[in-house]
């Protein structure tokens, strides 16, 4: 959240009373063709699908209030769907307008066409409001009663928005779109840009006297198919604007990122004398070291903010309120430490960036709606932390934010003039050996071949850790021996007579990088081996845990692109029961790469085993070293994942010495 960028959460309050539109908006008589009884004609292919859109049509206006002398925006937003199928009517017979809780204008009608041309139009006053999941929180979710299969549901509506000068549409869902127009309008002083990403460039219109628009006209928007390994939500087609140019500001370009680093500094970095005094009474109570290592003077001063002040999005920012009450949205935190490590002496650097699955970071373009999320950088050592991230710490960042540009933000002194500089750099992603998920197990045959008894220990470190450590603390003791045991069956699913399960590293404030989460104890397993007749079958394939398998028929849609660099090393050992030998010990060797060298390959799979005696010692090792690989080499990215998919399957025939 940008508390800098954004006006508070709005609250719905219930439904406002009836207001005028402004009459001379561009869309204020908007209306559907009235005159239309039957539905809008399709394709045989289009009939098949659960549901599809026959018209998309949005339209930003900015409109300068002349009695409230100020910019107010508005939308009006109009949909025909057919929908052919349950799951169709399920998603599409509910309209959800966002709305302002000063019970700012909405104009809204909606209607039915069944598929015997019969028009039920439903009125505004006679809609039924229902609650989203949220609570009601800042939108009217309403039911359209009537729908069945075939049915068109039409709706359109204008309603005012949170005014802001940038923002972004998105064009593109998983439901095929016909007919799709985005459109933005405002007064002719105000010139705005917009960019169109996975889609054709806007145009000007120039047919709007006394306006400006922006306009983007598409007769089919296909569907957005999910996808393995990649940020689909990132690469649907939308377009992002905003304001460039004001003309009583000449040929200066608005909000640029020299601006938004002006902006984002100040807020974040001014001190009054009482936030001062603030900052001075947590020092005190802190007592932070103020020599030594720097990167435990960073760590130290972190965890002793994360660890006693609570993440409250609805908390006052300000520095005297944060202090005084222990609660701080993200701004609040990030503006303490910030403050901390300047008073402590500590170089550091803001960093602002997006989230690369749902909006990556364009340096080509700067619209501050990617001003999203906070980091700190520290030149001193090259790390990043997440300053309101209360469950990470120094060394990382939600993965999302890495391998994404963002803005660093630096203080700089002009004689007495204090100022900031800003510059787009990448946020590199952390190594793969920064986030093991290793696995360590010792498989013991029972004399009779019954059953089998393992020690299996699991580490967890970067980003696999994260999903349980920072919250272990926080977990009931009468639940914690059953997460164990489900971490366990994570790995052996029939897993029986736990015991001996123990876990470290689990004290509050430990940092991942430093300390990984380890489980470890001695559980049985009855399926693992199976009696064939004079032979048993060893599933050692399954101790790898459920792997992903990647077997698309599709054409791959998406350049690959992981969460995360990630390893896993597995070793298992095991004796060979008394007079028996292993048929296919061959079957474990695997060696599968893909990119880089030969020695360091970007991603691989490598699998051997080593024997003494009796005893058989097979090492696991896959590496994903990379957070982007191109869809034109899809399939050697594939081998290395169906690789380990593949060794899951690996069964160790143990045949009876005659």
């Amino acid at each position: 959240m940008r508390p800098f960028l954004l006006a508070a959460l709005l609250f719905l309050a219930g439904l406002a009373q009836a207001q005028t539109l402004p009459p001379d908006l561009v869309h204020a008589g908007y209306n559907w063709d009235v005159g239309r009884k039957q539905r809008l004609p399709i394709s045989k292919e289009d009939a098949e699908l659960p549901a599809i859109i026959l018209r998309d049509f949005t339209s930003l206006e900015y409109y300068y209030d002349k009695s409230r002398k100020d910019l107010r925006l508005f939308t009006t937003e109009h949909r025909i769907v057919r929908v052919n199928s349950s799951d169709g009517i399920e998603r599409f017979n509910k309209i959800v307008v966002p709305v302002l809780e000063s019970g700012a204008p909405v104009d809204i009608k909606a209607r039915t066409i069944s598929p015997r041309g019969e028009v039920h139009e439903v009125k505004a006053a006679d809609m039924k409001e229902l609650k989203d999941q949220e609570g009601g929180r800042g939108f009217r979710v309403f039911a359209v009663d009537g729908v069945e299969k075939g049915s068109e549901v039409e709706y359109f509506y204008t309603r005012e928005r949170n005014f802001n000068h940038f923002g972004y549409e998105v064009l593109q869902t998983e439901t095929a779109a016909r007919d799709v127009v985005f459109e933005l309008i405002s007064p002719e002083a105000l010139t705005f840009e917009a960019r169109v990403y996975h889609g054709p460039a806007v145009t000007v219109d120039t047919t709007m006297t006394g306006r400006r628009a922006l306009r983007l006209t598409l007769k089919s928007v296909p569907a957005l198919r999910e996808e393995a390994f990649a940020n689909v939500q990132a690469q649907r087609m939308r377009v992002h604007y905003k304001l460039a140019y004001m003309a009583n500001k000449g040929q200066v370009r608005q909000f640029t990122w020299a601006d938004a680093s002006q902006f984002v500094y100040r807020n974040m970095t001014s001190l009054s004398k009482d936030d001062v005094k603030a900052v001075a009474k947590v020092l005190a109570a802190a007592k932070l070291p103020t020599s030594g290592p720097l990167p435990e003077r960073i760590a130290a001063a972190e965890n002793y903010v994360k660890l006693n002040f609570n993440l409250d999005e609805n908390a006052s920012p300000a520095l005297t309120q944060v202090v005084a009450t222990h609660n701080a949205p993200e701004g609040g935190f990030v503006h303490l430490l910030a403050a901390i490590y300047r008073t402590l002496g500590i170089d550091y650097e803001l960093v602002v960036t997006s989230s690369r699955a749902t909006n990556p970071f364009d340096s080509s373009f700067d619209t501050w709606d990617y001003l999203d999320n906070f980091a700190l950088y520290f030149p001193g050592t090259g790390q990043y932390l997440a300053p309101g991230r209360p469950d990470y710490r120094y060394g990382m960042l939600p993965a999302e934010w890495t391998a994404n540009s963002g803005l660093f933000i630096k203080g700089v002194t002009l004689g007495t003039i204090e100022s900031a500089v800003g510059k787009v750099k990448e946020i590199p992603a952390l190594d793969a050996d920064k986030s093991p998920q290793n696995i360590d197990v010792t498989v013991a045959f029972a004399p009779d071949l019954s059953n089998s008894t393992l020690q299996l220990r699991q580490t967890l470190g970067g980003y696999p850790a994260l999903q349980i450590q920072p919250f272990w603390a926080m977990i009931p003791e009468a639940k914690r021996t059953e997460l164990m045991q489900q971490l366990q069956k994570g790995v052996v699913a029939d897993a029986t007579n736990f015991q001996k399960t123990t876990v470290r590293n689990v004290e509050r404030g430990l940092s991942p990088l430093d300390k990984p989460f380890i489980i470890e104890g001695q559980l049985d397993s009855p399926s693992l081996l199976d009696k064939a007749g004079p032979r048993y079958l060893f599933k050692i394939g399954t101790l790898l845990g459920p792997q992903t398998e990647l077997y698309q028929k599709e054409e791959r849609q998406f350049d690959v692109e992981n969460d995360n660099n990630r390893r896993y090393l597995r070793t298992i050992r095991f004796e060979v029961p008394a007079g028996y030998t292993v048929r296919n010990l061959n079957d474990l060797n695997v060696d599968v790469k893909a990119g880089g060298d030969a020695a360091k390959p970007d991603y691989d799979f490598k699998s051997s085993y080593v024997q003494q005696g009796q005893t058989i010692t097979v090492t696991v090792d896959e590496n994903y070293r990379q957070i982007r690989w191109p869809k034109a080499d899809f399939e050697a990215f594939r081998a290395v994942v169906n690789a380990s998919a593949n060794w899951n399957k690996v069964v160790l025939v143990l045949d009876k010495k005659s």
